[in-house]
Formats: C-alpha cells, structure tokens, sequence
C-alpha cells in the first residue's frame, strides 16, 4: 500500500494521481554520456580529459541516484476531499490540502517544460509555499484539482 491509499480518509475517493517527467532524468543521462566520451580516451593522449571524464561519470552517478530517489519517494493525488503532494524517501515533506481551503495554486512552465509537457507546481496554503518540480501534465493536474473544488 502507497502512502496515499494509506491516509485516505472514510469515505474519500483518489481522481486523479499525477505522475512525475522522465525530464528528471535528463541531466544525469546528459552529464553520463560527457562523462562515458571524455573517460573513454586514452591517457596517454590527455589524462586530464580522462580524468575530468571520470569526475563526470561520477557526479552524473551521484544526480541519478539523488533523481532516482525523489522519483521512488513522491506522490501527488487528487482526492474528492483534498490535494495530497509528498516527497521524500528517507526524510518527508508532505502537504495536505484541503480543498475547501485552497489558496493558491500556482503552475510554472518553461520553453522545454511546455514542449514536453511538464512543470513545477507550487501550493499556498496560510502563507507556507511549497514547490513540487517535474509534474507531468501539470495543467490536468490543476484542472483536476479545480473540478473537485467547484
């Protein structure tokens, strides 16, 4: 059981679940391939290519575990009753927010997030706000959340 369907309430229903980009992976795929072509030539013809190569592959290692891990531990819903956003795996950040009390919603998107269709989502709620990167579809997102409301 997810952490959503764990803290549903009686008689809340999930409408919709929003799924995070492979967009999050671009960087570390971007910076692994640098790293694989520069580690890949020979010493003997420049060692500090080589080695600035493999310093690379290693923070590209790094970035994809960290995007791994915010992946694993994420978690966007709609319900009937409220928006429930949660991240983290070892520690958690998590906003419920009740529908009725919506503040704010707030959707950003960059030339590459509107080609591929994806965002930053950032919620008020009683002047504490929140931003959740990468939001697939973020625009169903809050339409979803917006048909819940009224």
């Amino acid at each position: 059981m997810n952490y959503i369907e764990a803290n549903l309430q009686p008689g809340e229903e999930i409408k919709y679940v929003a799924k995070l980009h492979f967009f999050l992976f671009m960087q570390p795929i971007i910076l692994l391939l640098i790293g694989a072509f520069l580690a890949s030539s020979p010493k003997e013809i420049s060692a500090m290519t080589h080695y600035a190569g493999l310093l690379i592959l290693f923070f590209g290692l790094v970035s994809l575990v960290q995007r791994l891990l915010v992946k694993i531990g994420s978690a966007y819903a709609v319900t009937n009753k409220r928006v429930i956003l949660k991240t983290g795996v070892i520690s958690r950040k998590a906003v419920d927010l009740v529908l009725a009390k919506c503040e704010g919603l707030q959707i950003k998107q960059s030339v590459l997030g509107r080609i591929f269709n994806f965002g930053t989502i950032t919620v008020t709620t009683g002047g504490a706000t929140s931003s959740f990167p990468f939001i697939a579809n973020p625009l169903r997102f809050k339409k979803e959340i917006n048909q819940q409301i009224g």
